[in-house]
Parts: structure tokens; sequence; C-alpha cells
């Protein structure tokens, strides 16, 4: 998303420092948060199945999971946006102008965190249109629940994809 900004030559000719950055740090909050999320998400459905029922796991199973991850991933979603911007609020104040501009041309110029940016938008598209149908069908979450579910579990693919990369040893910057 960072990536849809043009990198100036120079550090200190980077127009738009203040929204590179805010729009990094929600993203890659949204991601973080987006992932954690489902990670709760799993282990509130195995508590909660084994509680009700100490059978090994039915196919409903399944089903109680993605429902799950559909309301799960949207509170995770919002919750790491609004900690990204915060914490870059708080980290940033009081700073001068160059210290932002140079901190968004080093991440503009970041080919990982590009790709990275990408990966999210192309997930969260993708999970938004097969979160939203899956609200459609009446699976008690509704259709605006559903995207924004969808939405997040897509943004966690780019928390996969960047550890990937990193254990690939992809490290561009």
């Amino acid at each position: 998303m960072t990536s849809l900004y043009p990198q100036a030559p120079y550090a200190e000719d980077q127009p738009h420092a203040h929204q590179v950055l805010y729009l990094h740090t929600a993203r890659a909050g949204a991601m973080i948060g987006s992932f954690v999320s489902l990670l709760t998400a799993t282990t509130s459905t195995l508590l909660s199945h084994r509680k009700h029922n100490p059978s090994p796991l039915p196919v409903p199973f399944r089903t109680n999971l993605t429902h799950t991850f559909l309301t799960h991933a949207p509170h995770g979603l919002l919750a790491g946006a609004l900690f990204g911007v915060t914490a870059t609020f708080a980290q940033m104040r009081g700073r001068q102008e160059v210290e932002w501009q140079d901190r968004s041309w080093r991440l503009l110029g970041n080919k990982g965190e590009v790709w990275t940016d990408w990966v999210a938008v192309g997930g969260a598209g993708l999970g938004g249109v097969v979160g939203g149908m899956a609200g459609s069908r009446g699976k008690g979450i509704g259709m605006a629940r559903g995207v924004l579910g969808g939405v997040g579990v897509g943004m966690a693919a780019g928390v996969v994809f960047m550890v990937g990369r990193m254990g690939l040893g992809k490290k561009e910057g």
C-alpha cells in the first residue's frame, strides 16, 4: 500500500512522509492483529469443543472454526491497525520532518516491505470476497462482519508470507 507513493531520489525530498508511515504501521498492525486473532479463535474453538464434546474433532468443527475466524478477525484487524497508528504517533511525536522523510523513504525502498504490502492487499481483497460470500449464506454472522472478517483472515496471510520470506533469507532493503 505504501508502494503507491513515489519514492524520491533523496530521503530529504520524500513527499507524503507522514501518510506513508501511518499507512505502513496501520497495515502492519492490522496484519499482526488479524494473525493473533486467528490464534485466539483456534484456541477458543478447541477449548469450547473439548468442554462440550470429548470425542475426536468432527466435520462441524471446521464450520465452527470458520465462523469463529470470521467473528474474531475483525476485532484483531481493527485493534491492530489502531495500535499501529497509536504507536507511530507516540514514537514520532516531536520528531523533525526529515526523520519522517527518512523513515518513509527507507520503507519505500525496501522491496520486502513492498512485496508484503501487495500480498496483504491481495489477501485482504480475496478474503473480503470469500468472507462476504460466507456471511451472505446465513452463517449467523452477516454480510458486513463476513467481509471484515475475511479481510482480517486475508491480511493474516501477509504475516505468513513475511515469515516465509525471512525464513528463506530474502531480506532485501
